[in-house]
């Protein structure tokens, strides 16, 4: 008789208790509703996809359509309305009240002109704002190119630039109409000194001989056409956009730029669709590069797919055709996980199988539960207190916990993994702190720095424009000017300078003229009046800017007398020889524009004919004199002391009268 030794069962590791029984059941439940999901979504995602993908490019191809019509109906109408004599080509005024009113009619119409045969050119385009601004060309306007802008009423209130060279009848859109001889599109190109793209809908002005009179144009910039594009909602992640059948983008979704702007030049270079920097966009593209001759004869809807980094695309290419230019394709892609959420009914029945399944996993989880549970449970709680101590900003406190470790070979492990992990823990919390001073500390001497530099940097540019004019040069690039109805300029010339400079060195020279300007520096702060420049030993001030000032005539006036009366304590000092130096006074009061021009090297600098006679008056004047103009006069002689010099003749105005400033009035007490 054989006895048969049952050798010993092997101790179950945990991870064969836990994870076979969970992974027969989970395979088993999903095993039978993978297949069943399976089969029905393959079907449901195509003809979602396909309903919404025809649904968004008619939506596309019928806004185009308005689109596009819009600009060529407002060019029938302007054409009409010449031939029919309800507008003039040669009444610029009107023509500038009409286009504005067009404006208002057509909100999708970006830009309104009319290049005539002559040369001459008026358009009408609109802002991202809402406001409107007018391009003129005419005799009127020297032949230049002026943009005007204008207020809710349709006038004009700012020049805000004039250029040369320009010839309507030289441009993409005058010359393709011409070409034509009816209405056509033009290609796309960049607008003349700016940085947009726009396709131009133009048509040849005739007169009733069918002589060309000139060229009507409606314009629609590209990024009206991305605007809109990225109102539509394709799924999820969906994208579109629109192309040329060579390739280059017209529109996107995405909002990203349809071009490279060079800013030497000032010109654009369109962007290919295949080089986008939008993911989606540059590998569907790409794509459809690959079908260039099936791509070339698409002439319907077309629905492909292709895989893209692993993920399937679904892609809807709608030809979009204008006899009169218009040749696109309307793209949109649509990536096949967007309708994942479209196939719910598959979804329920995987849940309640999962459910079933998860039911019997509960049953034998209990019974394994038992094994584990204590030795868990004091991980459990060693980490809970850990978790609350970070919580509560004591987490140093609790990581010197440790827990034992446990005979079952993976609780064993896992037991020595914890408490290396608190230990690492505390390690790594004690460095993070240290850290963290370093850093706080880094910071605030950085930033106390940075404040720094920003304190001198603003004290720089106060020191070269008044503070108003700097603050809005700050909010504002472009160039600054207004005009000022009245003001008061002085000039002043230091008399005998030139003779003395031949004499001294010329550090010493330097160290002079910084005394003598830093004191009429104080006396302009005094009077609160504006330096404006000095050139060698000249000097000029005005008063009544940038802010108005009341008295600016008299502050001037002031600050005159107390300049001559300052020339005098040098005029002991710096003898050489027989010679002197004195100083010599204009002064104008009148109107004139001030502002900043330029981008580099600001300087704050007054313009306008009062400007010129002020220093006429200091280039006529006598050494140790103050001469002023009339107009000056009749401001300051009810308290200051004048003497009539009579007419003088002034370079570019002929005879006027002028006259001496003497002093000032002495002031009468009439309490007494």
């Amino acid at each position: 008789m054989r006895l048969f030794i049952i050798p010993p069962i092997p101790k179950l590791s945990l991870r064969l208790v836990l994870i076979v029984p969970f992974l027969l059941q989970i395979t088993i439940a999903f095993g039978l509703t993978g297949w069943l999901s399976y089969r029905n979504r393959t079907r449901a995602m195509n003809d979602l996809a396909t309903q919404l993908q025809v649904e968004v490019s008619n939506r596309i191809k019928q806004e185009m359509n308005t689109y596009l019509e819009t600009p060529h109906l407002i060019n029938q109408i302007n054409v009409d309305a010449i031939n029919q004599g309800l507008i003039s080509i040669d009444n610029i005024p009107a023509l500038e009240r009409y286009l504005w009113t067009q404006l208002q009619q057509f909100p999708t119409a970006s830009y309104i002109g009319m290049g005539m045969e002559n040369g001459d050119y008026i358009g009408a385009g609109r802002y991202d704002d809402g406001s409107i601004e007018f391009d003129i060309l005419a005799d009127s306007t020297n032949r230049q190119l002026e943009k005007w802008l204008t207020d809710d009423q349709g006038n004009r209130t700012e020049l805000v630039s004039s250029r040369d060279n320009y010839d309507p009848r030289v441009r993409p859109w005058y010359l393709v109409a011409v070409e034509a001889g009816k209405p056509v599109w033009s290609e796309i190109y960049g607008y003349f000194g700016s940085q947009a793209l726009v396709v131009s809908a133009n048509r040849p002005i005739n007169d009733p001989e069918g002589n060309l009179l000139g060229v009507a144009s409606s314009d629609l910039t590209l990024k009206r056409i991305s605007e809109f594009l990225g109102t539509l909602e394709i799924g999820k992640t969906g994208q579109t956009f629109i192309v040329e059948r060579n390739g280059y983008l017209v529109g996107t979704s995405t909002l990203e730029k349809t071009f490279i702007t060079d800013e030497e030049n000032r010109d654009t270079e369109r962007i290919l669709a295949a080089e986008s920097s939008d993911i989606m966009t540059r590998e569907t593209a790409r794509y459809l590069a690959n079908k260039l001759a099936y791509i070339s004869q698409i002439d319907n809807h077309d629905r492909l797919s292709f895989y893209a980094s692993s993920r399937r695309e679904f892609v809807q290419v709608t030809p979009m055709i204008d006899p009169r230019g218009i040749d696109w394709l309307i793209v949109v892609v649509v990536p096949e996980a967007d309708f994942m959420e479209q196939i719910h009914e598959n979804t329920r029945i995987t849940i309640l199988l999962f459910m079933m399944a998860l039911v019997l996993a509960i049953i034998l989880g209990i019974l394994t539960a038992r094994w584990i549970s204590e030795p868990i449970l004091r991980l459990s709680e060693a980490s809970s207190a850990i978790a609350s101590g970070a919580r509560n900003a004591t987490a140093s406190a609790e990581l010197n916990q440790k827990v034992k470790v446990e005979k079952i070979r993976e609780l064993g492990m896992l037991s020595e993994s914890f408490n290396m992990m608190i230990q690492n823990l505390r390690d790594s919390f004690i460095a993070l702190e240290n850290t963290n001073r370093e850093l706080e500390q880094r910071v605030l001497e950085r930033t106390a720095a940075l404040l720094q530099e920003k304190e001198r940097s603003e004290e720089l540019l106060l020191n070269v424009l008044p503070k108003p004019i700097a603050d809005q040069l700050k909010a504002n690039k472009k160039a600054i000017a207004s005009a000022i109805e009245e003001v008061t300029i002085l000039f002043a010339d230091i008399v005998g300078f030139t003779p003395l400079s031949a004499r001294m060195n010329p550090i010493e020279l330097v160290s002079l003229l910084n005394e003598m300007f830093s004191i009429f520096d104080n006396l302009a702060e005094k009077h609160k009046l504006e330096k404006i420049k000095t050139i060698g030993d000249a000097y000029m001030v005005v008063g009544g800017l940038p802010l108005p000032q009341d008295n600016h005539a008299e502050a001037i006036a002031d600050m005159a007398l107390e300049m001559q009366a300052a020339m005098k304590q040098f005029q002991g000092s710096y003898l050489v020889g027989s010679e002197s130096f004195q100083i010599r006074i204009g002064i104008n009061t009148g109107a004139v524009v001030a502002g900043v021009i330029g981008i580099k090297k600001f300087i704050y600098d007054l313009w306008g004919d009062a400007v010129n006679i002020a220093s006429r008056m200091e280039s006529s004047g006598t050494p140790g004199s103050i001469q002023v103009t009339e107009e000056t006069y009749n401001r300051l002689k009810k308290n200051y002391i004048f003497k009539e010099r009579g007419p003088i003749p002034v370079k570019g105005k002929g005879q006027m009268t002028t006259y001496w400033l003497l002093g000032k009035k002495p002031v009468v007490d009439i309490s007494s």
